[in-house]
């Protein structure tokens, strides 16, 4: 679907939202007013600029902000996709800043034990002389480790800022004892013999006992430390690990048994405590201290499994408190305070709810708490009668999807009688956990006694189910009944008949009266958001780096449990009482340049972030694109094809006007609609016409989309066929936008077309020094996984994209791009080839190989930090060993670029705050929140204009350039040049909120995804995928080969 460019759009607070929404009309409660949780396809948003922006999508949207008469615009190129963005409102009752004339000066004993440590190093004195000689590329990888902090940058204006971070206090204590968890099934129930009996007589296959996970897990966990604790103090995640104080007392085997009858069932299960190496708290904080390991240990990061207890610490009280929702391993969502819910409304009524996240890391000098607002998007809940009647039962398959997964408590009422008893003796109510299946309907069952019903969502007396051995008084045995007689009979219940029997079970189901079934709180939601949803979760989301902060301070301290916390006060932790400051400087921006409509260079202006475009024209154009043509889409005729012609003529006397190089009239054709059917897909009547154009193929095809909620089904057929069938290069516009024929939005679309065909749209004034002497190549490679699908991913792929620049002006990014076995961060062998096609192509514009390569690496996390240069550099060494002399291979820069963290900064002085209440484009932090001797930095390069900015955080893994040609000054050039490359992203006129070779590669694999997309929704459809099948993501056409396609 369409481009969302990633500039820091962002989004500031819309203004109060008022009390929470009513429900639907017979809900209750359930809908009463009450992010990232969705999720679905690949990992998810990285938006631009500010937090929970919404979807990730990019293809041909793009466009910067600007202004005057070409601003390019906030994204709104070729398709724009709803997004429903509703008013902003405005920040009525909030104050400026975060805690006004309140914010401390940032710890002076940290800024001087930073200092201290890097002079210990010797690094200030040291590296000025440090020569690396190029023959390091030879060297095995065990010699090349994390490179140390050349010096802290000190460019731009010094500036304070508040984080989101608080400090945090382990007080001396002796080691603490980790164990390892091991959880297996040593006996099943009986029932599973009689379902492997059933299955003899014609049902399917029994399938194998499952692991116990999620709330199933959590409860044998917590079973099994009961009985071996006896009041010795734990924390654990209740999945494979648990730390405590002291040994616990275990059996000789080190393992117990754990009976589980919840659910229906009469397991058991073993749960092994296996020790685990004692985590050394004093070694850590000595760490902290002197940045100095004594066992000459070079693994990163340093001491994860002591931080990693310190989280268990921090994050346990929030797990276990009945009220919170805990997702993965550090976010909590508060299920009862209706300021943090929000219903999302039709078609499922599902709760965005505002949670809080938390993680503990070691910094210089001391350890800290991460804690930042985070949203989820979870199930409604509730009684699954009142569920029905609110969501409706008129359309049973959508209520069966609505139902199905969900896990509920089954209220099993007191029996009338227990047959056999004497005198007549009661059984009490149970609570059962069991999770849903669906309604009850025809075809469900297996076997010969299958259940008998009449029709789809079948009532208490419409479905029968085969009754033997002991039966309920005035029911016959070895015979069908309904399950309403069953119920009457047996437990004196009258089921309402109006309602449609829950079904539990596939092979041999069973049927439960709505009535008596409560849906569990707080399980998020496992496929995408609609667009209506995502709208109304931007929305809710959406807010200023004061309500942020503010919410952290108040519900982010209540709901993560810092104070008062019984585990903190076993483990003698305590969370100081606010926010730290830190120290950060503000990045000057630099001079834009195009040129102007004399084709003579002319210099643009940057103010916050973004600048105009206004008479002026592109800087280089692209190839002539001699034959082009356009296409209507439509599903009613040809009606508008005479508004769109008009358009079309104006465009391309608007592309000419701005430098694009390109002929005054399309190829000639009788009829430029296509009028596709809702009767067949449109790639039927689309391919057709791209098959049309055979004979005189365009270098560039106009596809003008109807605006209709098909237009994400016609992208992606005009993507897929462009891209990988004939190879033409396709640009798409949204029909209402397009016929305007506004400057704006024609600009965006034009800095697109230029792109595509090899052109530069702007360039720096002053070229950044590093790579003003056309010998220094920057790369850039992304993968991006199938994760989140709410039936499991098995077979298909995780995608590879790879930019890289081709000459000093870092304008254009010809991509290449690949599959390779899903879930699977590391790169394997196929990197050796591209990374030398990458070679190739800059020996093809320079006529030699480039003596420098900068490598941003995009989104892997530091536990992966290490695996990159083991497993992933060596084919780097090795495509440049085979295009390479031996005494001349090339020095190697590899940088981490991440976007999926939790760090913020907010400002402290209005004086240095945008209007969006942001901190300032250009904004690093290098200290205070880092470790002094890891390369590493957080840069705000955006302007965000809503919302709270994320900056992009940058760790250098590998450095054989900077330091050794810069000495101390290599912190400040590498923070320039990331900087000054944020503003050189080519279909903006804004910088953007990461560089445009980590951003670039993004996109690349994004397109990707695109073309597999009926692969990734039927997986979301499924219950599983195939895993006999791998899905291979297909080649680019050999047309469209090193271009910017992507774009």
């Amino acid at each position: 679907m369409a481009d969302r460019g990633r500039g820091g759009r962002g989004r500031g607070e819309r203004g109060g939202r008022g009390g929470p929404r009513g429900g639907r009309g017979g809900g209750g409660a359930t809908f009463s007013g009450f992010d990232q949780g969705g999720g679905g396809g690949y990992r998810g948003g990285r938006g631009g600029g500010g937090d929970n922006r919404g979807g990730r999508g990019r293809g041909d949207r793009g466009g910067g902000r600007g202004g005057g008469d070409f601003r390019g615009g906030r994204g709104g190129g070729d398709f724009r996709g709803g997004r429903g963005r509703g008013g902003r409102g405005g920040f009525t009752g909030e104050s400026e800043v975060y805690k006004p004339n309140g914010a401390p000066r940032p710890d002076q004993a940290i800024t001087q034990l930073e200092n201290k440590i890097l002079e210990d190093f010797g690094m200030a004195a040291k590296l000025s002389a440090l020569k690396l000689s190029s023959s390091k590329g030879s060297k095995t990888l065990t010699n090349e480790h994390m490179p140390c902090r050349p010096a802290f940058g000190n460019k731009g204006t010094e500036v304070t800022l508040w984080a989101n971070y608080f400090a945090l206090n382990v007080e001396k204590t002796p080691s603490l004892y980790k164990y390892a968890l091991e959880v297996t099934l040593v006996k099943e129930e009986e029932s599973k013999k009689k379902s492997e009996k059933d299955d003899k007589k014609g049902g399917k296959k029994a399938q194998g006992p499952r692991q116990a996970t999620g709330m199933k897990l959590q409860a044998i966990i917590k079973s099994a430390l009961n009985q071996v604790s006896q009041g010795i103090p734990y924390v654990t995640e209740f999945k494979k690990q648990v730390i405590c104080l002291k040994p616990f007392p275990l059996p000789d085997d080190q393992a117990v048994r754990v009976p589980y009858e919840d659910e229906g069932k009469n397991d058991v299960y073993s749960v092994k405590f296996s020790k685990a190496p004692d985590v050394d708290m004093d070694k850590l904080r000595a760490y902290a201290q002197s940045m100095q390991d004594p066992t000459g240990d070079k693994a990163f990061p340093k001491f994860a499994d002591a931080m990693d207890a310190v989280s268990l610490i921090t994050g346990y009280q929030a797990r276990v408190d009945s009220q919170m929702a805990a997702i993965g391993r550090s976010r909590y969502f508060p299920l009862n305070t209706p300021s943090e819910i929000s219903n999302l409304g039709e078609p499922d009524y599902n709760l965005a709810i505002r949670g809080y996240f938390q993680s503990a890391r070691l910094t210089t000098g001391r350890i800290l708490l991460n804690a930042n607002v985070s949203h989820g998007v979870f199930r409604a809940s509730g009684n699954v009668a009142d569920l029905m009647r609110s969501y409706g039962t008129n359309a049973p398959r959508q209520l069966n999807k609505f139902l199905s997964g969900l896990w509920c408590n089954y209220r099993l009422p007191a029996e009338k009688s227990v047959p056999g008893s004497k005198g007549g003796q009661k059984s009490g109510e149970k609570i059962i956990r069991k999770k849903i299946t669906g309604i009850a309907g025809p075809g469900d069952g297996q076997g010969q006694n299958k259940p008998r019903i009449t029709r789809v969502a079948g009532g208490p007396t419409e479905v029968s189910f085969f009754l033997s051995g002991s039966v309920p008084q005035g029911l016959k045995e070895n015979a069908y009944c309904t399950v309403a007689d069953f119920f009457l009979k047996k437990y004196g219940f009258r089921a309402d008949p109006q309602l449609p029997l829950v079904k539990f079970g596939t092979n041999n189901p069973t049927y439960i009266p709505a009535e008596l079934l409560e849906v569990i709180s707080g399980q998020p939601l496992r496929r995408k958001l609609t667009g209506d949803e995502t709208s109304k979760m931007i929305l809710f989301a959406c807010r200023s780096p004061w309500a942020n902060a503010t919410s952290i301070m108040t519900e982010g301290r209540k709901c993560l449990g810092l104070d008062g916390n019984l585990a903190f006060k076993n483990f003698k932790v305590t969370a100081g009482k606010d926010l730290l400051t830190v120290r950060g400087r503000e990045l000057p921006p630099p001079t834009i340049s195009y040129l102007s409509l004399q084709n003579k260079p002319q210099s643009t202006y940057v103010n916050d972030g973004s600048w105009n475009m206004k008479q002026v024209k592109a800087v280089k154009p692209g190839r002539l694109i001699s034959k082009w043509t356009w296409i209507n889409v439509d599903y009613y005729g040809n009606e508008h094809a005479d508004t769109v012609r008009s358009s079309m003529q104006a465009f391309v006397q608007f592309m000419i006007q701005t430098g694009i190089n390109i002929a005054g009239a399309p190829i000639p054709s009788s009829n430029n609609t296509v009028v596709c059917s809702r009767n067949e897909p449109p790639i039927v009547r689309l391919r057709d016409r791209f098959n049309q154009l055979r004979s005189n193929p365009p270098q560039m095809i106009f596809v003008v989309l109807p605006g209709k909620k098909t237009d994400k089904e016609i992208y992606k057929v005009v993507k897929l066929l462009g891209d990988v069938e004939f190879g033409y290069h396709t640009v798409c516009v949204l029909r209402s936008n397009f016929v305007k024929c506004n400057p704006q939005y024609f600009a965006n679309v034009a800095l697109k077309v230029n792109l595509k065909m090899g052109g530069m749209n702007h360039k720096l004034k002053d070229d950044v020094p590093i790579i003003k002497n056309g010998k220094t190549m920057v790369l850039g490679y992304d993968v991006t996984h199938p994760t989140n699908l709410a039936g499991g991913s098995d077979g298909l792929p995780s995608l590879v994209g790879m930019v890289s620049s081709i000459d000093k002006d870092l304008g254009q990014w010809p991509a290449t791009a690949w599959s390779q076995t899903g879930k699977v961060e590391m790169l394997n062998e196929t990197l050796k080839e591209r990374f030398a096609s990458r070679l190739e192509l800059w020996r093809s514009y320079n006529k030699a190989l480039p003596e420098n390569i900068i490598i941003f690496r995009d989104g892997v996390s530091e536990g992966q930090f290490d695996q990159v240069k083991d497993k992933e550099l060596p084919y780097i060494r090795q495509a440049c060993t085979s295009k390479y002399p031996a005494n001349q291979q090339p020095k190697i820069t590899i940088v981490i670029s991440v976007k999926r963290h939790h760090t913020r900064f907010y400002p402290t002085d209005p004086e240095h705050m945008t209007k969006s209440r942001n901190i300032k484009s250009g904004t690093v932090v290098d200290r205070d929140v880092t470790q002094a001797i890891v390369w590493d930095f957080f840069l705000t390069a955006h302007q965000a204009l809503q919302g709270t900015a994320k900056p992009a955080h940058y760790t250098v893994i590998l450095d054989e350039i900077f330091r050794s040609t810069l000495g101390t000054e290599a912190a400040n050039a590498l923070e320039a040049l990331t900087h000054e490359m944020c503003y050189l992203f080519g279909r903006a006129t804004k910088a953007v909120s990461i560089c445009p070779p980590a951003y670039y590669a993004d996109i690349v694999c994004t397109r990707q995804r695109l073309y597999l997309d009926d692969y990734f929704e039927r997986a979301e459809a499924l219950s599983t995928t195939s895993s006999q099948t791998t899905v291979v993501a297909p080649e680019i056409h050999r047309n469209l080969a090193n271009t910017m396609y992507y774009i």
